[in-house]
């Protein structure tokens, strides 16, 4: 497996936690607050990476999409199946946009050539 795989498979697995949260929803319990928890688990991937406007705007969308399929999966609304999934769907794809976001931020990171490692090489 190159970097890029590895590097991708960790990302998609530190966000398996976020997708798990949204898979389980059912708006049916009141202690359940699916915004805070899958913005926190993105957060907790994130925190190591610099924030761009990239990853800023796909945070942003996961809110967006969480917030929708929590007013849709709303135990005192009208919940239709079909509308739930499609939230749903959709709340999977902003996490896939934001694992996207967040890969790109990686590879710029690796690519740079970190100072401390120049400072510790030998002089010629």
């Amino acid at each position: 497996m190159n970097d890029d795989a590895i590097l991708r498979q960790e990302i998609r697995a530190s966000l398996s936690g976020a997708r798990s949260l949204i898979r389980c929803y059912s708006g049916l319990y009141s202690g359940e607050d699916l915004i805070r928890d899958v913005l926190k688990a993105c957060d907790e991937v994130a925190q190591t990476s610099a924030s761009t406007p990239r990853l800023r705007e796909a945070r942003r969308i996961v809110q967006e999409r969480c917030t929708k399929l929590v007013r849709d999966a709303d135990r005192f609304s009208m919940r239709d199946p079909a509308t739930i999934a499609a939230s749903r769907a959709q709340a999977f794809a902003s996490i896939d946009t934001f694992q996207d976001a967040l890969l790109e931020i990686r590879r710029i990171e690796g690519a740079a050539p970190r100072i401390g490692a120049l400072l510790r090489r030998r002089s010629l």
